[in-house]
């Protein structure tokens, strides 16, 4: 499904659609009822992840953290910014 669709479906726009896709935007309740309600399931497995077996063997959300050190430039000089390693419950 595209992000016009989705949204279509939601009632939200495709940038809403887009934003939320890449982490960029905090989602409300009533937007998270839209899609739950768009995706035919339930509102807590749009955040739940404990029963698709799939997406925990895969590595479940923690291939997308970098590991790397980034680099910031305030006022022409570079900072380097190390995030710590969050513990796994």
């Amino acid at each position: 499904m595209g992000q016009q669709e989705l949204a279509d479906l939601c009632e939200l726009s495709v940038d809403q659609i887009s934003n939320i896709e890449r982490g960029k935007s905090w989602t409300g309740e009533v937007s998270l009822s839209f899609l739950a309600n768009a995706f035919e399931i339930a509102q807590k497995s749009l955040l739940d992840y404990s029963e698709n077996q799939a997406f925990i063997e895969s590595g479940g959300l923690s291939w997308r953290a970098s590991r790397k050190k980034n680099t910031l430039t305030v006022r022409h000089s570079k900072v380097e910014i190390a995030f710590a390693k969050k513990k796994r419950l």
